[in-house]
């Protein structure tokens, strides 16, 4: 049904105005000091606009009485309602992935085997968050990121399983946009890749912080993963990565047309930039 958050809906608020014009036009008619040509051309200017009041107030209630269009919305209604079912179960189903991927970790005595294991719960976790978020979300195909990247960080504490003495995982978040899934999922993918990097390698054995700042301007978005650890080595190539974690970010970062770059002081911060208003959003 056409209508309007506000009070009484568009045919309602169209009388609204149209009776407001009326009562203009009397009050203007009644002043004497008018010439009797321009009370003539004020009375012929608003009778045309209350005419045509008139005909839209009528062309409005016509579509609102309209069965086809009442049956057009609970269509779309019920396929939200299915959308949502959708996204519940593929959630569901990666979640016993990755119960049976913990399964697996804990039969393997071997810790490389371990560790690569994990890195898979942990993304198949990222992409499982997503379609959480859309099951709950008001609208089942887009996410709002700042919501989905704190949920997300909160996750990776979990998973990780963080000490808070030990590594300090911060999240700083300014600004918000709403991408559908296809562009969260990479944006996920990336920060858990570059925060398994940070423990892993730039806060290995030692204690520190890791930052998340997620800071969106119009439709720019930037997002930095920094660490208070080893600093990233010179010699290594963004463009042209050895390890898999980077391969994969390069991959994302391409599909997001995103950019890639690396501060190394006075800590390593590594930031993608990209501009949601061309992703198709």
């Amino acid at each position: 049904m056409i209508s309007s958050t506000n009070n009484g809906g568009f045919a309602q608020q169209v009388e609204a105005i149209r009776q407001r014009i009326a009562s203009i036009r009397d009050r203007l008619l009644a002043q004497s000091t008018l010439s009797s040509t321009i009370q003539t051309e004020i009375q012929q200017e608003l009778q045309a606009a209350i005419d045509i009041l008139q005909s839209a107030r009528s062309v409005i209630l016509q579509a609102e009485e309209n069965p086809a269009i009442e049956q057009l919305h609970a269509s779309v209604r019920e396929k939200e309602v299915l959308l949502r079912e959708i996204h519940h179960r593929i959630k569901n189903n990666l979640q016993v992935v990755t119960s049976l991927l913990d399964l697996q970790v804990m039969r393997s005595q071997d810790a490389t085997v371990q560790a690569l294991l994990r890195s898979n719960q942990n993304r198949i976790s990222s992409i499982a968050l997503v379609h959480e978020r859309l099951s709950q979300s008001s609208s089942a195909s887009t996410i709002r990121l700042g919501e989905y990247v704190q949920s997300l960080v909160t996750t990776l504490v979990q998973t990780y399983a963080i000490e808070p003495n030990y590594v300090t995982l911060r999240t700083m978040i300014s600004g918000e946009i709403e991408l559908s899934s296809n562009r969260v999922v990479p944006v996920g993918l990336i920060l858990n890749e570059l925060i398994s990097n940070a423990l892993r390698h730039g806060l290995a054995n030692q204690t520190g912080e890791i930052a998340v700042l997620l800071r969106v301007e119009s439709s720019q978005v930037t997002l930095t993963v920094s660490d208070t650890g080893n600093r990233f080595p010179a010699s290594f190539d963004l463009n042209a990565p050895q390890t898999l974690g980077f391969q994969i970010i390069n991959s994302l970062v391409q599909q997001l047309s995103a950019s890639l770059g690396v501060d190394r002081t006075p800590q390593t911060a590594i930031t993608i930039r990209f501009d949601a208003a061309g992703l198709g959003s």
